[in-house]
């Protein structure tokens, strides 16, 4: 027997800004996600609901929203797991657009900007020739491909609500590049070193691992943060050791 769902929507938009909750009587559907049911209350109810869906898979990450307090993606959880009375509201930390919306110009910029999140060749690109890696640094690079930047490490962070951190999304995007041995361009590699290395970066960090709770691709973030840690300092340490023993 299907539920009768009330769903409390944030509503927030217009010149003054103002913020209150619509409520929604949804009947459940088998199988029915926070995705499905917000295109229900959209096309059934009220078409000026604003919210994010594509992949519809937990593969895109545009979906991102607090669900009764907790930030998830709406297409992977299902209304079955939730109270009758489902409360929606927009990411924490993360500028409003409307309603649901926000907007995470500032965080994707992080990856092009900051970080310059992508392989950086110095030798010229041969079509014949496949620029291959050991696959234990295969695997080992794709735990953090994982990731789908969808801002929630970001949003359930106490540490993202001030200074600059990047959050563990940029942490872990970062590290991926410094592990890299095609990442060749040393300008490039120093750059994320002084990233890792800073209040931005690692020591921005206050170990509260609410990222790790709530990743929902169940990525190990804590771990990644350490083994990062631990490579960059064993990088400046051997720098710091390289520049000692050329002044000997």
């Amino acid at each position: 027997m299907s539920r009768k769902l009330i769903v409390k929507i944030k509503r927030i938009g217009g010149q003054i800004r103002k913020e209150y909750f619509d409520d929604f009587f949804v009947d459940e559907q088998k199988g029915m996600s926070v995705l499905a049911l917000l295109d229900e209350i959209q096309a059934s109810r009220d078409s000026s609901i604003y919210y994010e869906g594509q992949c519809g898979c937990a593969n895109c990450g545009i979906c991102a929203i607090k669900i009764n307090g907790r930030p998830k993606l709406a297409c992977k959880t299902q209304t079955s797991d939730l109270p009758y009375e489902i409360v929606l509201e927009p990411l924490d930390f993360f500028p409003i657009i409307k309603d649901l919306v926000v907007d995470k110009s500032e965080f994707f910029n992080r990856f092009e900007q900051k970080i310059e999140a992508w392989v950086h060749r110095q030798k010229e690109f041969n079509p014949e020739k496949e620029d291959l890696i050991v696959s234990e640094l295969a695997d080992t690079l794709y735990e953090n491909e994982r990731c789908v930047k969808c801002g929630i490490c970001v949003s359930a962070c106490a540490a993202a609500s001030f200074g600059k951190f990047i959050g563990a999304s940029g942490c872990i995007a970062a590290h991926r590049f410094l592990q890299d041995p095609r990442n060749e361009d040393s300008r490039a590699r120093e750059k994320l070193i002084d990233i890792l290395f800073s209040d931005e970066g690692l020591w921005g960090c206050h170990a509260i691992e609410a990222c790790e709770n709530f990743c929902p691709k169940e990525i190990s973030l804590s771990r990644q943060l350490a083994l990062a840690r631990k490579e960059t300092l064993k990088i400046l340490l051997k720098e710091w050791l390289a520049r000692f023993w050329r002044r000997k």
